[in-house]
């Protein structure tokens, strides 16, 4: 990789790594998009690489979450190995198909949980979440179905599996949503290396828009530079979450979900023809 190409996919990794550290998200969610339109279509390549960097922010956020007491330590045992399990066959599904409709499903439920989010926070200008370790109003079986969700999301769409995770853990499971994002940070760590791993495992079975196969050199060569941004950012929007006000977080939130799931629902237009 060049200095030039290094220097263009730094500031990619360093604002995705920011946003995936403050909101629990991974961060590719926001680097996909981003690489997309620098570099030209290569959704396997980008996807392979982003993998490797999501990892690196959910270590880098998972280390500063861990200071601030707000990850929920009792169900991480539960959900590590489902969002392991999910990222797993997510990441093997994902070669064999062009994930299309599912795409635009889950785009779907983004910008709807974003109005929702959106909606509560500018209701309750007062609110606040308690962040020590109340008991939820969902069971073990729900935060294992949504890590296990999260997963599977992670390693078809090459997203990180917060983006699902967070706001499930939020309506479906009734959990704060610094916890929310904290705990979400900690089992990506499941998600991100086994999606990433199984993913570059299998890249020479891919192939760029132009037919030519991918290797595991140029997915490395791209995560390089992602995973030093993301290392940083992801340390730096950590650390931000705690001193946003938590209405300012919500609104931030739902602002970037809704970014995400339009996207999507764009893409799934395109791929179907209703739009150029």
């Amino acid at each position: 990789m060049s200095p030039e190409e290094f220097l263009r996919a730094f500031p990619i990794g360093l604002v995705g790594g920011f946003f995936g550290g403050m909101l629990g998200i991974g961060g590719s969610v926001v680097a996909l998009p981003l690489l997309d339109f620098v570099n030209g279509p290569n959704q396997q390549l980008y996807q392979a690489s982003s993998m490797v960097a999501n990892v690196c922010a959910a270590v880098s956020g998972s280390r500063k979450h861990r200071g601030r007491g707000t990850i929920r330590m009792d169900l991480v045992p539960t959900m590590l190995p489902l969002a392991g399990a999910g990222a797993l066959i997510g990441a093997l599904t994902s070669n064999l198909i062009e994930p299309t409709p599912l795409r635009g499903v889950f785009g779907t439920y983004l910008c709807l949980t974003a109005i929702m989010e959106c909606k509560g926070a500018l209701a309750n200008r007062n609110a606040s979440e308690s962040s020590d370790g109340a008991p939820l109003r969902g069971t073990r079986l729900q935060c294992g179905t949504v890590a296990l969700s999260g997963g599977l999301v992670s390693g078809l769409l090459g997203v990180g599996g917060g983006v699902l995770m967070v706001p499930l853990l939020r309506g479906f499971v009734g959990m704060p949503l610094r916890q929310a994002i904290a705990t979400s940070s900690v089992v990506m760590l499941a998600s991100t290396s086994v999606g990433a791993v199984t993913k570059n495992a299998t890249i020479a079975s891919l192939h760029d828009p132009q037919g030519n196969a991918l290797t595991l050199t140029q997915s490395m060569s791209l995560a390089l530079p992602l995973c030093v941004g993301a290392l940083i950012g992801a340390a730096i929007g950590a650390s931000c979450s705690y001193r946003l006000p938590l209405r300012a977080l919500k609104l931030v939130f739902a602002a970037l979900i809704a970014i995400a799931g339009a996207r999507m629902l764009l893409q799934t237009l395109h791929a179907a023809g209703f739009i150029a």
